[in-house]
């Protein structure tokens, strides 16, 4: 039976209220088969995350996502958001390459709302741009080649059109050829161009980037040309075989801080 509803790509927020008290993680590519990572993000939202009125997630919460109805594969992370947002708490999340799938039937399960990409919001006097961050990563033509494919209204109405079996194939194979990419290809190309974030800089006349995607955690001071601009790069997550990476960026007192997991 053919998809007639409404698609991911048509289902995010261009604009959001002002944030409060957020707090922005990125890349913990949660799975079934990574129950230390899972464990983290259900001790985070508990502890960490419970003081700030706003969960921001830019991207890749899921290791796949193959669509909504591959929901009840992750019911226990859908019931911790859940009751992440039933104690008061809004969230908003970002697509990100390995889970562009999210629709609204997982809104509807969690009360996430989804928020498109990039997206400027407000946090006290600064004006922010949000961003998953692999929209920058313009040396590798390929990749944005398969990015723009994936995010078009008719191309994720068509792969939604499938069986969720042939769906979840579907996703592992992109699963297997990022792992490969990610050896492949230098770091260099797979992070983002600063000329390009500065072309968004100007776009949004922001002063502030906070992106995802590249696995490189750190804040840049550029000045580019006109601009000089603040980038702040979110960690990823990843708590299997013993390894504790991972962590979250918040804003407090009118500064932006790396927070780091217990």
């Amino acid at each position: 039976m053919s998809f007639n509803g409404v698609v991911p790509a048509e289902s995010c927020l261009s604009k959001i209220p002002p944030l409060q008290n957020p707090v922005f993680i990125a890349d913990l590519h949660l799975a079934a088969d990574k129950p230390a990572t899972k464990e983290a993000f259900f001790k985070f939202l508990k502890n960490d995350a419970a003081r700030f009125s706003e969960l921001v997630i830019l991207g890749d919460l899921f290791e796949f996502w193959a669509g909504d109805d591959h929901a009840p594969a992750y019911a226990d992370i859908l019931e911790a958001l859940k009751a992440f947002f039933l104690n008061g708490h809004r969230i908003y999340v970002m697509h990100g390459n390995r889970d562009f799938l999210l629709g609204k039937g997982f809104t509807a399960a969690t009360g996430v709302q989804l928020i498109a990409d990039p997206i400027p919001v407000q946090v006290g006097f600064d004006h922010i741009l949000l961003s998953h961050g692999d929209m920058w990563c313009t040396l590798d033509p390929e990749y944005q080649q398969f990015r723009a494919t994936l995010r078009s209204p008719d191309v994720q109405r068509q792969i939604l059109g499938e069986k969720l079996e042939h769906r979840i194939a579907l996703a592992g194979g992109l699963r297997n050829q990022s792992a490969y990419d990610n050896q492949e290809k230098s770091q260099e190309v797979m992070d983002v161009v600063v000329n390009d974030v500065a072309r968004s800089v100007r776009q949004y006349r922001t002063k502030i980037i906070i992106h995802g995607h590249t696995h490189r955690p750190a804040h840049h001071t550029h000045v580019n040309e006109d601009s000089r601009f603040d980038r702040w790069v979110l960690p990823d997550w990843d708590f299997e075989n013993g390894r504790s990476r991972g962590g979250y960026l918040s804003f407090e007192n009118g500064y932006i801080h790396f927070g780091h997991l217990d």
